[in-house]
């Protein structure tokens, strides 16, 4: 008669009637009633509770998502084997996970991801496969965990999001046991019926199905085969009831699992076979977890025994998330529930360095270019660090700082800062003040000219070192290799502490016996490269920034102001103020020419090879930086591959400071200029000498040194010497040289308003043009260069500093007097009356204008700010775009878990516990990050922002700390009173602003907050690298998830988007945004809208694009500019909304202010650190002036019992989960609690 009868008895007593706790903790929540399971011969459970058999061995749907007849989001599909007496006891022979686009084919020996087979562990489109000791588990950000023990048992866990939205043999999650499953619209459904319809059919297969016993019409409570296993009834009961249980009995009811191992042991042929009795043990352990009890160690050497690798140790009950030496406060970071499986035991941590298996923390090694043991000592560049328990102890050492002009128009700081800048004079590098009264204050100046036609193609043209600023007796370096100091001369050179030689025929270098050297590079283009001994700090000033190790301080003007664009702070420093000011350059210069675009890319992508000679520099120098760097030169320049081959050299010199050489790059590209060397000469990358030449053979003194890094070049042979024209053959006649021409001996040339005649290598000229002091308006008056030095050094309000003038010809024009300095429009005032400049502004003396934090106040021409120190902000948007606190920027896409920004750093854990950890959901083929899930711990609190909401969960341990969660416009702002503000715009972009308190005493993907953001890439082993990747990898909070490879470039893999992505960002750059241009350099935000652009081509295509555009909106908005640039077409907001029928109260601001009148805030206290932001706003009427957030309407007088002021509104709300659905009735407005968020398109 079979178990007919029996299934029914067993689903009287589903597990929903089991004592439940309303746990507080979130790893201790009770969470069985969202888990599906199938163990031992034939048991399932299912979402609601109910557990039953079903012996199909056919392939079956077990959980599908089945709200929609068109689309199905997921579906888990299982076979199992048959037992047999060969093959033994039934087991799963694979499962088949299918979400969206990927199919997943489990077996237990391997795992194919769409018939290809991967290796684990593995991440692609959201989804995660991983396998430990005991289980396979695979884990999707859609809301489904799918684990298998790789024998008979498999579980689903789903998000509640799907309830009453599955079919299958997991039922249909509606929260009501039986129903729907197994009674159908009043009709009693036996399992093997319910079993028979979830069958899966394949094509060409051949499986029969169960077969359905005809239901008998015996009294419910009639039990036929119950007395003929009445043995094993008390031996199951005694089990599963015994003392050892308890903790399970008291939150799992143990009675279908009794009737679940009755089963078991009845079926059994062979009753000695523990699997009988383990697998229904097992589950029950699981259960009891799930649940939240404490299963007991009910397992020994001779009952269900399970062996572990290394000295790992069987749990019934333990955190996945295992603690290693690399990752140690994985555990406490966990948010997934506790399980069976191999763990390490208490105090001690997984090797995941060395595999040695379990070890105490005080064993582990460190891991860099190699394993390192405690007490060894790893160098580099700047520091020298000690292994010491897994964790790196580093010491600054003292290190000169190089700044470089590479490109003609990439600059890069003594601190790190990188811009982009297309000059058309002469600037100052470094100005340098003396170290000590025995070295001589100097400055390097440089001249940038447009090269040829094109007005963005900027060159280098030559290289000028004023010692104590005596013009008139300039070392200019030139962009054809000649130097005069007064005169031509010939190399190498020796004078007062100077050294000029020619290490090859591609470098000139010079040397200073007081801390100073210059490299410039000469082929295949200029390039300049002045380095600083460190005694140089805080003494420099220009294009170079001021050498204090603070990032953000580098674009700070003479006047004493931080510009916010390169071509403002740049045309700040123009030595002769007759120059014009440049502009930025906003278009892409590779959308000029598809053929020069591939090109670029063609050659450029060398640098990001896996294969090339640079990858084993990866690890030492991020190629990232250098590759845009070569796109954007090879398209702008008009010898594209001189400027290719010029980044390629770059890439290499940074190489070379880190102690990478990279011996035979140019076998396969640029190798023109090795083959290329004149006759006699060799090529060499490895010179480290002086050139011979013939100059030298009458040269007295020889001041070569050799403390440079090695360059490459021709060089002669011993026994030959070198002419001014790169070849082993005796001198011939010299031409002259301007701004790179040649003029041969006798030929003339035109020089703005002078004609010149080049004789014995010198250019003699006159003026043909003669101005008289008639044509100067009063009070300015002519100059002629006959007696004085010109209008290029004509006192000025923009350039205070008399001094710094420098210009390689006199001009003759009208100037100031020697009492008045030139305003910048045209006019002559005093010095007190000079107006200052920001941002291509000119501000009148005494106006005060915003500084962040601070005010500046123009006095006599220079800024004159306060110094506070203003909280910093990170901000983290689209598919991975981080900006620290100290202004550095890099792009990572990682899938896990990361930490933006903890107190607990090293050692020093803070007083006050606080982390912030993101972690990117993606969509797309492309796997971009279209929102964010932030976990936001302050003290014994975490709240979790996830799908446009967030939950409040009580940690348990830690200090009670006092926030408040409130929605301002778009934005989801969590505040606390320890100095932490985090912002979510609900979808991927995420702010997190730091009171200055916390300076210096953070640490994760935003940076320490120290000023320096050079240090900012400080790995959680306490390491500086210099790869992106490499340091966001370690702050991964999960130590199993796979760590992220090289980021992926989505319009290289989508170019059909490219056109259409560089199109719809164009509105960065164009004319809707350009009241912000001066403000906020567009470049980075439009390069970053195009990556997001390209990689959302699945649905979120105007999401990823609209997120960027509001990104640089929001900058655009805290440099003091409000754009207004959403439009019915253009992202739209739907403010409307809101409004109730013939209302109009809520409107859409750009940039509106989060601090206004409300019932919960009526005296308009707000966290002044808060920047505007965009949004919905209610503008309550005059006659209504206060905004009530608990009715969502502008009142007159709040009720009493909502109006509280701030400082006594309780902050800690319970734990509880609030949603985003907009109501059925009244709209509720935003306010403190959730809110309807308003549409975007």
């Amino acid at each position: 008669m079979g178990w007919t009868a029996l299934w029914l008895c067993v689903l009287a007593l589903p597990l929903t009637s089991a004592i439940q706790v309303k746990a507080k903790k979130a790893r201790q929540s009770n969470h069985v009633n969202s888990i599906c399971s199938t163990w031992g011969r034939e048991h399932f459970k299912t979402f609601d509770g109910d557990v039953y058999q079903f012996p199909g061995t056919c392939e079956y749907n077990l959980a599908s998502d089945c709200h929609s007849e068109s689309y199905q989001e997921f579906s888990v599909h299982l076979k199992r084997n048959e037992a047999t007496e060969a093959e033994g006891n039934p087991t799963v022979k694979h499962v088949v996970v299918t979400i969206n686009d990927l199919v997943f084919h489990l077996t237990k020996t391997q795992v194919a991801v769409n018939g290809e087979i991967v290796t684990l562990p593995y991440y692609n489109g959201g989804v995660q496969l991983e396998r430990n000791a005991v289980y396979t588990k695979l884990y999707s950000k859609v809301g489904l965990v799918v684990m298998w023990n790789g024998e008979d048992a498999v579980m689903v866990e789903l998000d509640t999001e799907y309830t009453n939205r599955t079919c299958g043999l997991c039922g249909d999650f509606n929260g009501l046991p039986v129903h729907n499953e197994f009674i159908h619209n009043g009709r009693k459904v036996s399992p093997i019926e319910f079993g028979n319809r979830q069958k899966v059919h394949r094509p060409n297969e051949d499986c029969e199905d169960p077969y359905e016993e005809e239901e008998e019409d015996e009294p419910a409570d009639v039990q036929p085969k119950e007395d003929t296993c009445k043995e094993f009834h008390a031996q199951c009961d005694q089990l599963l009831r015994s003392p050892l249980w308890s903790s399970c009995g008291a939150v799992v009811n143990p009675e279908p699992y009794i009737q679940a191992c009755v089963q078991d042991l009845c079926g059994c042929s062979n009753t000695s076979d523990s699997f009988c009795v383990c697998s229904t043990l097992a589950e029950y352990s699981r259960q009891c977890s799930h649940a939240g009890g404490q299963p007991p160690h009910w397992r020994t050497t001779a009952f269900c025994d399970k062996q572990c690798p290394f000295n790992m140790v069987y749990l019934e009950s333990g955190s996945p998330c295992m603690d290693t030496c690399t990752h140690s406060d994985t555990s406490s970071l966990c948010e997934e529930h506790l399980m069976d499986g191999c763990f390490c035991p208490h105090g001690t941590v997984f090797d995941d360095i060395s595999k040695r298996g379990c070890i105490t923390q005080d064993q582990c090694q460190c891991k860099h270019d190699k394993v390192y043991n405690s007490g060894e000592v790893f160098r580099q560049d700047r520091e020298e660090c000690v292994c010491h328990h897994g964790q790196w102890s580093c010491k600054s050492l003292p290190s000169p700082a190089t700044c470089a002009v590479e490109e003609g128009s990439h600059v890069t700081t003594f601190d790190g800062k990188a811009y982009t800048f297309h000059g058309d004079c002469y600037y100052p590098l470094a100005k340098v003040e003396s170290k000590d009264e025995a070295s001589p204050k100097f400055t390097v100046l440089v001249q940038l000219v447009p090269c040829i036609r094109q007005k963005f193609d900027t060159c280098l043209k030559s290289v000028v070192v004023l010692l104590n600023n005596d013009r008139n007796n300039a070392l200019v370096i030139t962009a054809d290799g000649k130097v005069s100091h007064n005169a031509q001369i010939t190399l190498p050179y020796n004078t007062a502490g100077i050294s000029v030689f020619k290490p090859s025929s591609f470098h000139i270098m010079l040397q200073t016996s007081f801390g100073l050297q210059v490299q410039i590079q000469l082929v295949p283009i200029m390039q300049v490269y002045v380095t600083l001994d460190e005694s140089y700090k805080s003494k420099t000033q220009g294009l170079c920034g001021n050498f204090n190790k603070v990032l953000s301080d580098d674009m700070k003007t003479p006047q004493g102001m931080v510009e916010g664009t390169a071509s403002s702070f740049g045309n700040s420093w123009k030595a002769n103020p007759t120059c014009k000011d440049r502009e930025e350059r906003l278009d892409d210069p590779c959308s000029l020419s598809v053929e020069n675009e591939n090109y670029a890319k063609h050659w450029c992508s060398m640098l990001r090879s896996s294969d090339s000679t640079f990858a084993k520099c990866h690890a030492m120098v991020d190629p990232e930086l250098y590759y845009k760097r070569c796109t954007y030169a090879s398209c702008n320049c008009e010898k594209s591959e001189d400027c290719l081959c010029a980044v390629f050299s770059s890439y290499v010199r940074d190489c070379a400071t880190k102690g990478v050489v990279l011996s035979g790059w140019r076998e396969n590209v640029c190798d023109k200029y090795t083959g290329n060397c004149p006759a006699s000469q060799t090529y060499s990358d490895q010179l480290q000498r002086c050139q011979l030449t013939c100059s030298s053979l009458a040269s007295k003194r020889q001041g070569c040194t050799n403390d440079f890094l090695p360059v490459d070049g021709c060089s002669c042979p011993d026994g030959l010497y070198m002419d001014d024209r790169g070849t082993c053959v005796p001198m011939d006649k010299c031409p002259c040289f301007h701004n790179g021409v040649h003029i041969k001996p006798g030929k003339s040339i035109n020089i703005q308003e002078e004609h010149c005649v080049c004789n014995n290598g010198k250019l003699h000229c006159r003026s043909w043009k003669m101005r008289s002091e008639s044509t100067c308006q009063s009070p300015k008056v002519f100059l002629n260069c006959s007696n004085d030095l010109g209008v290029q050094c004509s006192r000025s309000c923009r350039n205070p500093d008399f001094m710094d003038c420098f210009s390689a010809e006199c001009e003759s024009g009208c100037k100031c007097p020697m009492s008045l300095w030139e305003d910048g429009k045209g006019m002559c005032v005093k010095k007190h009356e000079c107006p200052c400049s920001h941002d291509g502004f000119l501000y009148a003396p005494g106006k005060q204008i915003p500084n962040g934090c601070n005010t500046c106040t123009c006095k006599s021409g220079k800024w004159d700010c306060t110094d506070k120190k203003c909280p910093g902000t990170c901000s983290i948007y689209g598919s991975g775009h981080y900006k620290t606190f100290d202004e550095r920027t890099y792009g990572f896409q990682g899938k896990c878990g990361y930490v933006a920004v903890q107190n607990k750093c090293g050692n020093q854990p803070g007083q006050d516990k606080f982390m912030v950890i993101t972690e990117n959901i993606p969509c797309g083929t492309t796997g971009t990050t279209c929102s964010k899930s932030v976990r936001v711990q302050l003290g014994r609190t975490e709240l979790k922002l996830s799908k446009k909401t967030y939950e409040v969960v009580d940690l348990g341990v830690g200090s009670q700390i006092q926030y408040r969660v409130r929605t301002v416009g778009l934005y989801l702002i969590v505040e606390s009173d320890i100095g932490i503000a985090v912002l979510w715009d609900r979808k991927t972009t995420v702010r997190i602003i730091l009171e200055p308190q916390h300076s210096g005493a953070v640490c994760g993907l935003c940076g320490n907050y120290n000023g320096d953001g050079r240090d900012d890439f400080t790995t959680q082993g306490q390491l500086i690298v210099s790869s992106p990747v490499d340091f966001a990898n370690s702050w991964k909070v999960s130590s199993t998830c796979p760590d992220a490879e090289s980021n992926v470039d989505p319009c290289g893999a989508r170019p059909n988007r490219h056109n259409w992505a560089k199109m719809q960002c164009s509105i960065i750059t164009g004319k809707t945004f350009q009241s912000c241009h001066k403000k906020v350099d567009p470049t980075l935000f439009f390069e970053n809208c195009v990556k997001d652009s390209c990689a959302c081509d699945t649905g979120g295509d105007c999401e990823c694009f609209c997120t960027a555009v509001a990104a640089y909106a929001q900058a655009c908005t805290e440099a003091g500019v409000c754009v207004a640039w959403r439009t019915p077409e253009i992202c739209p907001v739907f403010c409307d909304y809101y409004n109730d029928p013939g209302e109009c109260e809520w409107h859409y601001s750009p940039c509106h202010t989060p601090c206004y009148k409300t019932c919960l805030n009526p005296s308009m206290t707000c966290n002044n650190s808060l920047p505007n932001l965009e949004g919905c706003y209610p503008q309550c009427p005059p006659e209504t002036p206060i905004f009530d957030e608990e009715t969502g309407e502008c009142v007159e007088e709040c009720n009493k019992t909502t109006t509280l002021p701030p400082s006594t509104t309780p902050w800690t709300p319970t734990t509880t989960t609030l949603t985003t659905e907009p109501p059925t009735t009244t709209p509720i407005q935003p306010t403190t609690t959730t809110t309807p968020i308003p549409p975007t398109t």
